[in-house]
């Protein structure tokens, strides 16, 4: 099916808080249902649409895909610029209030559920 490729396109680099990935689930899900001709009224549980769909859910394909950036640019040479731009510390204060949702806070959440550490992805 082509829902989870148009999804995923270009999610390697996006932070997603849990938020972000309930939504894409859930407009996942209704993509499935509604190309397999089910509805709501159906009564239909999500675990079979995704058997029958033969797909995993996309929160898992996004942390597959974000992790497996991330082994890309930490096995490149220290000058290519993502690698430069990942180990970068900005200069000055940081805002007041909570602060948002960094791409290396996704990282680093979804290296800790598969428990595994950032020096693993150099094998």
């Amino acid at each position: 099916m082509v829902v989870q490729p148009a999804m995923l396109h270009c999610m390697e680099t996006v932070p997603l808080s849990i938020r972000d990935t309930k939504r894409l689930e859930v407009a996942e899900i209704k993509m499935c249902r509604w190309a397999l001709g089910h509805t709501l009224e159906n009564h239909v549980r999500n675990e079979y649409i995704r058997e029958r769909m033969r797909i995993v859910s996309i929160g898992v394909r996004c942390k597959e895909i974000r992790l497996r950036w991330f082994g890309h640019v930490k096995r490149r040479d220290e000058v290519y610029v993502g690698r430069r731009v990942m180990d970068m510390r900005l200069p000055g204060r940081k805002k007041h209030g909570s602060p948002k949702l960094r791409w290396m806070d996704c990282v680093r959440r979804d290296l800790d559920s598969i428990i595994a550490k950032e020096e693993d992805t150099l094998d």
